[in-house]
């Protein structure tokens, strides 16, 4: 707040009342005594003059005075009415305030001493009378447990000047409170004081427990969810495994392809319940495990064909996961199977997939004989690719493919946003 421009001072106004008057007495005597020295020669008129002067100025002085005490007694009372009522409302919003609010004396290491004042709550809710209070300090209400957080608190609120932090108080019943403290240093009749506004959060503190318990329980039923599911589905692979064994050939391709179609989605679940979130997995991490099984369902002996994989360290939702471990398992299955029918020195197949802003792109290419001009996924009878291109707009997504020097398919997605189920 400014300061006022006509700020009242009361010693150089007084001196300056007082030299006024002095001069303009001294002029009206001097001059008024020359008049009457000059106007009148009748000694004893002259007298009588005088003397009536004299009273006229004496009346004249003590009205001037009556009015300058009066207009200062009734300023004087005036500001006492206004100073009292002023008082009165800072204590009744003191005493009625929802929080413990309290003033105690700092001591020169910033560890609290007495408190100087206390509002009624802070009674109320410690169970002590304010006199009690009074011979007391911040530390005499603070659990034992907690008493070591003391002296770090104060050193905060030295270096800064305020502090806020969590602490419990003891009643005088022995029971604990859990309080936020929001304290700052003022200045309190010319020492440095603290006040201190103190507000009980245990009801709080519980709800967070409650609320942290239930989320807690949440993730491990999330969990057990996701384990169960991941070894539902490890069953249906073994059971394809086992069937292969009593099937000919050309069904035995289709229990293996049927297979790793499972166990793509089976490493989602598996990678799901290992995230700490359990709602987002590691794509790097989930493509590279599930090609090396791809390349081991396969046989793929080392050395025939390297997988060259290139992936952004990305997090992903379940909803665009599953989608997209199916498309890279059908095109990497197809790669294998199709892309190098008499081997070949040096074949590879390559994954990559980044990320710029919202966009995906995953390309996965090889440099086998290449898928014939004739095969277009939208109208191919194989299952796979025409699972692909539904997977592909299942994302929104666009398909590109080049069929030079090999095969190079280029989806390009945004990840999908999570659909509220319930």
């Amino acid at each position: 707040m400014k300061k006022s421009q006509n700020q009242i001072k009361p010693r150089f106004n007084a001196f300056r009342i007082s030299l006024i008057y002095f001069i303009v007495s001294i002029i009206w005597i001097v001059a008024s005594d020359q008049i009457l020295v000059m106007t009148i020669a009748n000694n004893q008129l002259f007298t009588t003059i005088t003397i009536f002067k004299g009273s006229l100025f004496v009346i004249g002085t003590s009205i001037l005075i009556y009015f300058l005490v009066y207009r200062n007694l009734v300023s004087i009372k005036r500001s006492e009415e206004d100073l009292t009522e002023s008082e009165k409302k800072f204590r009744e919003i003191f005493n009625k305030a929802n929080d413990m609010i309290s003033v105690n004396r700092v001591d020169a290491d910033g560890f609290p001493g007495n408190f100087l004042e206390i509002n009624e709550v802070a009674s109320k809710r410690l169970g002590y009378e304010k006199e009690e209070l009074l011979n007391m300090s911040p530390s005499d209400i603070v659990s034992h447990d907690r008493m070591h957080e003391i002296p770090e608190n104060a050193a905060k609120l030295l270096e800064k000047g305020h502090n806020t932090y969590e602490i419990v108080q003891v009643a005088k019943d022995g029971k604990e409170i859990q309080v936020e403290v929001n304290s700052h240093l003022i200045d309190y009749e010319g020492k440095e004081v603290c006040l201190a506004v103190s507000r009980n959060i245990t009801d709080r503190k519980k709800a967070e427990e409650k609320l942290k318990s239930s989320l807690e329980e949440k993730n491990v039923l999330l969990r057990e969810i996701h384990h169960r599911v991941n070894n539902n589905l490890q069953i249906i692979t073994s059971l394809f495994n086992l069937q292969s064994n009593y099937v000919d050939e050309s069904s035995k391709d289709i229990l293996m392809v049927s297979q790793s179609r499972v166990k793509s989605m089976a490493m989602i679940h598996e990678k799901l319940y290992q995230s700490p979130d359990m709602t987002h997995i590691n794509i790097k991490d989930y493509i590279e495990s599930f090609v090396s099984d791809l390349f081991y369902l396969y046989d793929v002996k080392k050395g025939t064909i390297e997988p060259q994989i290139t992936v952004d360290n990305i997090k992903m939702g379940i909803d665009t996961a599953i989608p997209l471990g199916l498309i890279i398992n059908e095109l990497v299955t197809n790669s294998l199977k199709h892309a190098f029918p008499e081997g070949k020195e040096g074949a590879w197949i390559q994954i990559n997939l980044k990320k710029e802003g919202d966009l995906f792109t995953l390309k996965i290419d090889d440099n086998g004989v290449g898928i014939p001009e004739v095969r277009k996924i939208e109208s191919t009878k194989s299952l796979g690719l025409q699972l692909v291109s539904n997977l592909v707009n299942q994302l929104d997504g666009t398909m590109m493919i080049n069929r030079k020097d090999g095969t190079e398919v280029k989806v390009l997605f945004e990840e999908l946003k999570y659909k509220q189920r319930m």
